[in-house]
C-alpha cells in the first residue's frame, strides 16, 4: 500500500443512521468487502459483505454498540476473522457526536488507513491516522497469510488531545 496516499481519496461514504440504527456504505468498491466491529472490544461482530452492489448497509444494529467497519481486499469465498485493537489514546466519541446530530443520519469522521510494511509475518498490522502515525492494530484471526487483506477502518473513535 502506498503509505503517502490521502484518506480522503477513498470513494466509500460510511453513514451511521441513529435510530434505527443502521451504517450504509455507499460507493462501496467492488473489490472489497464490509465488515463491523464492537468499538469498545474490537471483535468482528459480523461477517464481511461485499461492496458489488455500490452499496452495502448493516440494519437493525443495536442501539446501545458502537461500531466500527472495516475494509478488506481480496475475500473471496473466505470468511476472515479480525480483530481491532485501538491505543489507548483514541476515545470513543459516538455518543458526543450522536447526541449533537439532531437524530440525523452521521458520516463517520474517522478513516484510518492499514500499514503494510512488508515484515508482518505475526499478521499483525499497524492502523495510522493521516498523519501516519499508529492510532492502533489490526490482527488477523484467520490465517490465511496474504489472503484476504485488511485494508481501511472508519470509527467514530477519535485521537485524546485533551492532555497536551
Amino acid at each position: 500500500m502506498n503509505e503517502n496516499k490521502f484518506l480522503n481519496e477513498s470513494p466509500e461514504q460510511v453513514v451511521l443512521t441513529p435510530n434505527p440504527r443502521r451504517i450504509e456504505i455507499t460507493h462501496a468498491i467492488p473489490a472489497r468487502a464490509y465488515g463491523l466491529f464492537d468499538s469498545e472490544t474490537g471483535t468482528q461482530v459480523t461477517g464481511f459483505k461485499k461492496g458489488t452492489e455500490g452499496k452495502v448497509e448493516f440494519a437493525d444494529l443495536n442501539p446501545q454498540k458502537h461500531y466500527d467497519v472495516g475494509a478488506i481486499e481480496g475475500v473471496g469465498d473466505d470468511k476472515p476473522q479480525f480483530a481491532i485493537a485501538w491505543n489507548e489514546t483514541m476515545r470513543d466519541n459516538t455518543d458526543d457526536i450522536l447526541k449533537n446530530s439532531g437524530n440525523l443520519p452521521v458520516e463517520f469522521p474517522g478513516n484510518y488507513l492499514i500499514k503494510d510494511n512488508g515484515n508482518n509475518s505475526n499478521n499483525i498490522f499497524d492502523i495510522v491516522d493521516d498523519k501516519g502515525e499508529t492510532v492502533g492494530q489490526v490482527i488477523n484471526l484467520s490465517q490465511t497469510g496474504d489472503k484476504p487483506r485488511f485494508n481501511q477502518v472508519w470509527s467514530l473513535k477519535m485521537k485524546d488531545d485533551t492532555q497536551k
